[in-house]
């Protein structure tokens, strides 16, 4: 029998059990035969991998502009390294974008229009905008740095004049803070149970991840090409207490939001493969432990310094990169589950349809139809 030739009666009856066991409290409740109320996202490996991507670039490019306005001398190593890196990751991540959009068209068809209400839409200008501005200072630092652009060339000069970099470098930190966070907020606004319960904190948690893998990013590249002068070795230690702070501002953030989500929408984030790559892989090791070794770097000071910051700094990153796989898998495990659909908006089902009273008493007070005579019934009866 299909089930649109089933009786009204079983529209309420529960979820079916072996009479050996007995159901829990939560799935008690009534279901449209264990359907799905939302459709699950067909994102591939492509999407995650443009989130963790996106983040690193983001939170690289803000904490490289701050250094290369405010860090004086020895920022400007810090600034070279984020220019380079946001160059590279912000090609990297429309490619991926378009890969998962399958048709290259779509990704221009998103930039005809600019909606300030639409994420998606807020989110490809940012991504188109980060990626030409990072052109523009990798441009222009490479002419500084007389690497395949000669410095004293006509072209060197061209790029070093006409390029500002100093309004450039702020705009690039501001388009880098917004591509760390935008897609926190891209999630939260779909009706993903996951995604969309404690949605004000997810936009918050991947800022302060993209801060974090931008920071240990930096640390890396610092570590193999830097330099190890008394300004490179400060400011070192200053991309490294961001990495600690922002480290920190995320496992607030996991547990407030772990807090507050109950227990049957996080369902997929603490069982299972992917709750445990997130506890085990995100809030394990990529939050816990490197923020162990960056207290353990303070209080034991320079010995082994370098080494363990190398530790830290790669553990965060691929936390990062943990936390937005397991993230994005388990909202469309969670998707796939109608009892978190109804957790999410807090009613049985059928009962956020407004009755029939509720209806006629929202219904917008219109007058009441009265027959008129037409105009052509009055030429007509003139006529005659």
């Amino acid at each position: 029998m299909e089930l649109y030739d089933r009786p009204h009666s079983e529209l309420s009856l529960p979820n079916l059990r072996p009479t050996d066991q007995e159901p829990a409290q939560d799935e008690q409740r009534t279901t449209y035969y264990d359907h799905p109320m939302v459709k699950s996202p067909l994102w591939s490996w492509y999407i995650p991998g443009y989130f963790w991507l996106g983040g690193i670039a983001g939170g690289a490019a803000a904490i490289g502009a701050v250094a290369r306005l405010f860090g004086g001398p020895g920022g400007r190593e810090t600034a070279r390294h984020a220019r380079y890196l946001s160059l590279g990751l912000g090609m990297i991540c429309p490619a991926l974008l378009i890969a998962d959009l399958h048709r290259p068209e779509r990704f221009y068809r998103m930039l005809r229009v600019f909606k300030v209400s639409s994420p998606l839409s807020v989110g490809t200008w940012i991504l188109t905008a980060f990626g030409l501005v990072s052109g523009a200072l990798a441009v222009h630092q490479a002419a500084e740095d007389d690497v395949i652009i000669r410095r004293e060339s006509r072209l060197g000069w061209l790029a070093r004049k006409l390029i500002p970099a100093g309004p450039l470098t702020a705009l690039h930190g501001l388009l880098g803070l917004g591509l760390g966070g935008y897609t926190g907020v891209l999630l939260a606004v779909t009706a993903v149970p996951l995604w969309a319960a404690g949605g004000l904190l997810l936009g918050p948690l991947f800022l302060a991840t993209s801060l974090a893998s931008g920071a240990g990013a930096l640390t890396l590249l610092s570590l193999a090409f830097g330099k190890r002068d008394r300004a490179s070795e400060h400011v070192r230690g200053s991309i490294e207490t961001v990495e600690m702070v922002s480290t920190a501002s995320q496992v607030a953030l996991a547990l407030t939001r772990d807090a507050l989500v109950t227990r049957r929408i996080n369902k997929p984030l603490r069982r299972g493969l992917w709750g445990g790559v997130y506890r085990v892989g995100a809030i394990g090791g990529g939050m816990a432990i490197p923020l162990a070794l960056r207290i353990a770097i303070r209080l034991l000071g320079p010995r082994s310094a370098r080494t363990i910051s190398g530790i830290a700094a790669t553990l965060a990153l691929l936390g990062a990169l943990a936390e937005r796989l397991a993230i994005v898998e388990a909202g469309k495990v969670s998707a796939k589950d109608p009892l978190a659909y109804q957790e999410l908006t807090a009613g049985a089902p059928g009962e956020a349809r407004p009755t029939p009273r509720e209806q006629a008493l929202s219904a917008p007070k219109t007058p009441a139809f009265q027959p008129r005579i037409a105009a052509s019934d009055t030429l007509t009866t003139s006529a005659e």
